[in-house]
């Protein structure tokens, strides 16, 4: 069998089959910090809250670390600030390593495939103090790992009924990418180190979960993607990135700020002024993508383990 696992900056999740059910798991990639008191423990262990200790210090982690954050009114950390590895932490690192217990099980037979993304990586090859954190707690697990960019998922994920060609296109919280694919390869890819953090900062994120994205001003938010579009397209026709393409070319996006109302509409306004120099065929919004990226990881995986003369259908 295989596994998807999408490492997001924010939040890690898992999706796999077992038998005929698909299973996910997710987990906030971040942590809450209490002064060890009396008090603090009697109200956590009353909820039958988990939590570790460092020093004279309670650790609280993921779900539980945004609920108790929220109520305790203190600030919840990001153990992943602009998606790279805390320099010098070795307590985040043993966390993270606990997160990514939490959603990816043992493998259940030895080199099961596992397709993940990586937390901050522009380019796919390039090696990195946190590629190699994460392969190998991936490999302790047990699995065979195979990275793609968040991008290259979504087009698994959302344009597998045309053969996973188009672009993918993920607006993430530190980074934002735009993939371009054809029948399931990659031809080019672009990441732009900025996402909704630059709209919202992450404080407001974090004690705001549910009502951030809706209070956006509509021309803030067009203009934000304008300039990510005008960026990418700058970037990928420097490298005659738009001539591998057949047009017109479908697109789907992803992120948290997809789950907005009217986002197609400005993102097609902002498309219109931004004038990529091709046609866009239609438009797919994930608006219910919280698995999107995690769902593209498990298909190609899938695909990676069958042999090359069979067809792929998964109804992820």
């Amino acid at each position: 069998m295989s596994i998807g696992l999408d490492l997001g900056c924010t939040e890690f999740r898992s999706l796999r089959y077992q038998g005929e059910q698909l299973l996910s798991r997710s987990c906030p990639a971040v942590m809450l910090e209490v002064a060890d008191t009396a008090t603090h423990r009697r109200l956590l262990e009353r909820d039958s809250v988990p939590y570790a200790i460092s020093g004279s210090t309670l650790v609280l982690l993921g779900h539980a670390a945004l609920e108790w954050g929220a109520l305790l009114t203190k600030p919840v950390r990001r153990l992943l600030p602009d998606g790279q590895l805390p320099a010098g932490d070795p307590v985040a690192r043993q966390i993270l390593s606990l997160l990514i217990d939490a959603v990816l099980p043992i493998s259940r037979q030895r080199d099961e495939f596992c397709t993940l993304t990586i937390p901050g990586e522009l380019l796919p090859v390039d090696e990195s103090p946190e590629r190699s954190f994460f392969l190998q707690m991936v490999r302790q697990r047990g699995y065979r790992p195979q990275v793609i960019g968040q991008g290259h998922a979504i087009t698994f994920s959302e344009l597998n009924h045309i053969g996973f060609s188009g672009i993918g296109v993920n607006l993430g919280a530190s980074q934002s990418e735009f993939s371009l694919n054809r029948s399931g390869r990659e031809l080019a890819r672009c990441v732009i180190p900025y996402g909704l953090d630059e709209l919202c900062p992450w404080e407001e994120q974090a004690s705001s979960p549910t009502s951030i994205l809706p209070e956006l001003n509509d021309s803030t938010l067009t203009d934000f993607l304008v300039e990510l579009l005008l960026e990418a397209g700058a970037r990928i026709g420097q490298h005659d990135g738009f001539r591998v393409l057949t047009q017109p070319v479908p697109l789907a996006v992803a992120g948290g700020i997809v789950a907005r109302d009217n986002f197609e509409t400005l993102f097609q306004k902002a498309w219109n002024r931004a004038c990529w120099p091709i046609r866009m065929q239609n438009l797919k919004t994930c608006t219910d993508g919280s698995q999107t990226v995690a769902r593209g990881c498990l298909i190609h995986a899938i695909w990676q383990s069958q042999p090359v003369t069979e067809d792929l259908a998964i109804a992820a």
